[in-house]
């Protein structure tokens, strides 16, 4: 593919619509200076189809302190999942006439408010970049072209977007990140900022069809308060706020769990363990304890408990946090023992692609690790001899059910409850007496269920508890791991009790997934695949991918199975671990030499549930295939 192409071109454009502040001499060569105004820029002159963005700001205010509010008072349906943001990004699918009004009390408590309104053009917008939205000083920003439609019909047609040209039309000079080779995304850092500045693209893009299209794209990059030199977030986190307004914990979930000023982790009076308080936590009182980037991923996370959680797992495994974070920034999913809080990439949770939009797709940080290698070890969650779970092109625009994300976010959960319960279990919250979560955390250093584990079921393998550092921490590969061919990772890993390849990066993803994988097998009949491939060949293909060595249910191995049993029998004692390890599938060794897609796998032509399949949509670009998926890439950690 071709590199990104971005020309700057600052100049001092005005956008249309813009209000803004201006200067006129009077009489006598006095100067007025006109005052300040809350002004809106953006969209204001939409076509049908087309991704907009109203953009309000207040020229002696910072927006990322401000309390705003964006309604829709009159106009044709439309999703809104950003409506408490500077920037009000939807689309627009119905001709019509549209008003807004917008509400911005800043940092004098004064509040203002503008009205908008528009009717859609004649014309029909057919490239569309997405996410506008506002972003902190220095934090990431993903932009992303849509897949391209038939101009008539707006159905998604076969082929990419080319000769794509990112080019910056206003604001402060931003460089898109050279290390991303997919030209229709554009990946960079926020700049820092005096005040809020607004960063315009304009790109262009040649269709399937021949035709060149283009679009605009908006960026308020935020000024905000500066990070302490010892907070405990020391890079830039987003804005985040209280699912529930009215929780008790409001306040505190506000200032202390994910936010970059506060320099000590929150008191166990203002924020303790879930379980401290319930031992059989409804979806309300954990709801109390959610904080969120946009509203559409409590909300959801909500469907989920209610709908999905029909063992009661989840609501009885979260009273080992203190809080639940999901925001678009996130990646990957982490527990943290400073906060005693889950922090959940919301890319498992989004049911619409007007709230997908609004997640940051930067890669993982991780996937620039072990790129030396000769190996590779690709797994899956599969039920039925297929993928457990679809595949969700990016580019793609669909909806689904909570039912849909159950295979990710409920091995998700699994897997980060299993950090939280690590640590506190269950019999451990009556004994809780510090001051903080991480204070009571360094009192149980030693006792933890993962040193435990360590202690009484230890792996075996150096080699592959050092590729393990190399793979998921970032430690320098030797020539020695260079040289490792396919068939000794065999003999280094076959011959151990780990779950997966995840499980050397740490004592603690061991027992994290060593629960997933019992608990997704247990309850859902899922079973997770492993296997031992050399690294993919573009100039062979997903030939090249032949396995060396492959099992499905890994958790019934001899060697895996009584380390899945101790692990289970003390983050959930109320459930009989022998009799649910009985219970599962005896694992099955998958077929050497055959391609991973089509190892074990019972589908037309080895395919996967790729979203052009489940959808019925007519794709045959490879470019929707489901891509080999690695531990890295799990969005965890």
């Amino acid at each position: 593919m071709n590199k990104l192409k971005i020309t700057a071109l600052l100049s001092a454009m005005v956008l249309s619509g813009c209000g803004g502040s201006g200067g006129s001499t009077g009489s006598g060569g006095t100067t007025k200076v006109d005052p300040p105004a809350l002004q809106v820029r953006g969209d204001l002159s939409p076509a049908l189809n087309q991704s907009v963005a109203l953009v309000a700001t207040y020229d002696t205010d910072m927006s990322d302190k401000a309390t705003i509010t964006w309604t829709k008072k009159s106009g044709p349906e439309l999703e809104l999942v950003a409506t408490n943001s500077a920037v009000l990004a939807f689309d627009v699918i119905n001709p019509g006439s549209y008003e807004f009004t917008v509400s911005y009390t800043g940092s004098d408590n004064k509040a203002r408010t503008k009205d908008i309104s528009f009717t859609t053009g004649t014309s029909t917008k057919i490239l569309n970049v997405r996410r506008d939205h506002a972003v902190r000083e220095k934090n990431k920003v993903s932009l992303k072209l849509s897949a391209p439609v038939d101009p008539q019909t707006l159905d998604v047609v076969d082929g990419v977007y080319t000769n794509v040209v990112w080019q910056q039309t206003s604001g402060p000079t931003v460089t898109l990140d050279a290390k991303n080779t997919n030209e229709r995304i554009a990946i960079f850092k926020a700049p820092s900022v005096a005040k809020d500045q607004l960063i315009t693209f304009s790109v262009s893009a040649t269709h399937p069809n021949g035709q060149t299209y283009s679009d605009k794209a908006y960026v308020l990059v935020q000024n905000t308060v500066g990070i302490a030199s010892n907070a405990i977030f020391d890079e830039v986190v987003a804005k985040v706020s209280a699912y529930n307004q009215k929780s008790p914990h409001a306040e505190s979930l506000e200032k202390c769990i994910y936010a970059n000023y506060f320099t000590t982790p929150c008191s166990i009076d203002s924020v303790n363990l879930i379980g401290q308080d319930y031992d059989n936590p409804t979806v309300d009182q954990i709801m109390d304890r959610v904080v969120v980037s946009h509203q559409w991923m409590g909300d959801n996370f909500r469907l989920f408990l209610e709908n999905e959680d029909v063992n009661g797992d989840f609501k009885k495994l979260l009273r080992s946090v203190s809080a639940i974070v999901i925001s678009y920034d996130i990646r990957p999913s982490f527990y943290w023992v400073a906060t005693g809080a889950m922090y959940l990439d919301p890319e498992d949770l989004w049911l619409t692609p007007t709230q997908r939009d609004v997640i940051d797709i930067a890669p993982d940080y991780r996937g620039e690790f072990g790129q030396d290698l000769q190996y590779i070890m690709p797994w899956r969650y599969v039920k039925d001899n297929d993928y457990a779970s679809s595949y969700y092109a990016k580019e793609l625009r669909f909806n689904r059910s909570t039912s849909d994300i159950v295979p990710d976010l409920a091995s998700l959960l699994y897997h980060e409850l299993a950090h939280a319960n690590d640590i506190f279990p269950a019999n451990s919250f009556a004994g809780i007496s510090g001051a903080t979560v991480y204070g009571e955390y360094q009192k149980r250093k030693g006792n933890t269920i993962a040193e435990l584990l360590t202690a009484t079921h230890p792996k075996h393998s150096d080699e592959m508890a050092a590729l393990g550092q190399v793979n998921f921490r970032g430690a320098k590969v030797s020539a020695q791991q260079i040289a490792y061919l396919p068939q000794d990772i065999v003999d280094f890993f076959s011959n151990d009790s780990a779950p997966t390849e995840y499980a050397y990066s740490s004592i603690q993803e061991d027992v994290a997934t060593l629960f997933d994988a019992t608990m997704m097998s247990a309850r859902y009949g899922i079973e997770r695949d492993e296997a031992i491939t050399p690294p993919y060949d573009p100039s062979v293909g997903s030939e090249s991918l032949a396995l060396a060595w492959g099992q499905r249910g890994r958790i019934k191995d001899p060697l895996v199975e009584p380390r899945a049993k101790f692990v289970l029998e003390r983050i959930m004692p109320a459930l009989n671990a022998t009799e649910i390890l009985a219970s599962l599938p005896e694992v099955t060794v998958l077929p050497v030499g055959v391609k991973w897609s089509c190892a074990g796998i019972v589908s037309d032509k080895c395919n996967d549930k790729s979203v052009s399949r489940v959808q019925g949509l007519s794709k045959s670009s490879s470019r929707y295939q489901r891509p080999v998926e690695l531990d890295w890439q799990r969005k965890y950690k």
